[in-house]
């Protein structure tokens, strides 16, 4: 039998209302190779489950449905991270319930460049932002601008794509890499996936629009929905970059994670979401925090006075 050569999966909660446009998205793709679609219904509440058992009679076989008995965001391993670990393709990519794809050859340009770059572990791509009419809402998703992102875009919340346009080695098959990072449930969940790739490899940016991302914040399941700024969130997931960096023994990406951390300490102070002893006692978790700090600094500078998008 054919290799599956690409596994989507698509982890949907309370999605009634775009499930379908995302499905039909996918069934839309124009590829020369075989994939597999794994879709997770993570007990909503909604009608999404009937919506995914009629799609599931009309197109026998083209998607893999698991539905979950209950809802999985307390559990340990969450619905998506589930699905990732049941992923048998050679290439693995994620599409969320309330976004879609707009290009019909979307994965076939995206497994080609992966196939001809092996030296690339991911290759993102450029997307729309939408709001709940499916129509562009005109907010500029912060994606990279450049050919090849790195973790300097991501100490300055520049992403390489959403996370619908990121198709990535399965390092889930062959634990290329240390996943403890992917695996630790930490979130926003999309940066730790960055970070891990970018400490062991590069990933291309095509500067093509191919997706579209529902970005709501006055209702629905999103995170952007029902997260705002969590300052003991981002404190735990930059320890863990630390850490992740140190393990791999990669010193540029450590530099970067310590900036980050020292960042988020010093804005959670001006906020008051921390006090000054805090301070004091939590940024000896830097190895160079004096380096940190004066990053940090021309970092400001950059930013306010000088304009740079990549200010770091």
């Amino acid at each position: 039998m054919e290799e599956i050569m690409l596994s989507i999966y698509i982890a949907t909660y309370n999605h009634e209302r775009y499930i379908a446009r995302a499905l039909d998205s996918v069934i839309m793709q124009k590829a020369n190779f075989r994939f597999e679609v794994l879709v997770g219904e993570d007990a909503s509440t909604d009608g999404t489950r009937a919506i995914l058992k009629e799609y599931e009679k009309k197109y026998p076989g083209k998607f893999t449905m698991f539905y979950r008995e209950h809802n999985m965001y307390r559990e340990e391993v969450r619905n998506g991270e589930d699905l990732k670990r049941r992923c048998k393709g050679k290439y693995i990519i994620a599409l969320e319930g309330d976004d879609f794809w707009t290009d019909e050859n979307k994965i076939q340009k995206q497994v080609d460049f992966l196939e001809a770059h092996p030296e690339y572990l991911a290759v993102a791509h450029k997307c729309v932002v939408v709001g709940d009419d499916s129509k562009p809402n005109g907010e500029v998703y912060p994606d990279c601008q450049d050919v090849e992102y790195t973790v300097r875009h991501l100490a300055c919340h520049i992403m390489p794509g959403q996370l619908t346009t990121i198709m990535y080695r399965n390092f889930y098959r062959d634990e290329t890499i240390d996943l403890s990072l992917c695996k630790s449930a930490l979130v926003p969940g999309d940066r730790c996936i960055y970070f891990s790739i970018c400490t062991n490899g590069k990933i291309c940016c095509m500067q093509e629009e191919m997706s579209a991302y529902r970005h709501i914040i006055t209702f629905g399941s999103s995170y952007s929905a029902t997260v705002g700024y969590d300052f003991w969130g981002y404190e735990k997931m930059y320890t863990a970059f630390i850490q992740y960096a140190k393990n791999c023994n990669n010193k540029e990406t450590q530099k970067y994670a310590e900036y980050m951390y020292m960042h988020n300490l010093l804005y959670g102070y001006k906020e008051g979401y921390i006090t000054f002893d805090k301070v004091k006692e939590n940024y000896k978790k830097c190895e160079k925090p004096c380096r940190a700090f004066f990053m940090y600094i021309s970092a400001i500078f950059n930013k306010n006075v000088l304009k740079h998008t990549v200010y770091v």
